[in-house]
């Protein structure tokens, strides 16, 4: 198997297992429940995970969500750990996606433009 397939699969591996953990593992926190992961980018040696998110929560601050997740990082790769099956775990790094705010406001700047 090529490196660049089996860094493609375990980037969706990861992606998928930390969508399923955030949704049901911390049932008390206040905002992790309300993210979703978009996209989870690996260095080649796979020891760093990027992992670009975005909050449903509209009402929640950016700030209040990056708190959050950095008190939850080591007790989410922990259970990322045992959910998935390799070598060493990487190394997560929350980072705000906020191409979807970006797209809307596009979009929005179109429709105006159009009328």
């Amino acid at each position: 198997m090529s490196k660049e397939i089996k860094l493609e699969r375990t980037q969706s591996t990861i992606m998928r297992e930390l969508n399923l953990i955030l949704q049901r593992e911390f049932p008390d926190a206040e905002f992790l429940n309300s993210l979703s992961v978009h996209e989870v980018r690996l260095t080649n040696d796979m020891s760093v995970a990027k992992v670009f998110y975005s909050s449903m929560d509209s009402e929640a601050s950016i700030e209040d969500i990056k708190e959050e997740i950095k008190e939850y990082s080591k007790e989410i790769r922990m259970i990322l750990a045992s959910k998935v099956e390799m070598r060493s775990v990487p190394e997560l790094k929350f980072e705000h996606d906020n191409s979807l705010e970006k797209a809307n406001k596009i979009e929005k700047i179109l429709k105006e433009i159009k009328e």
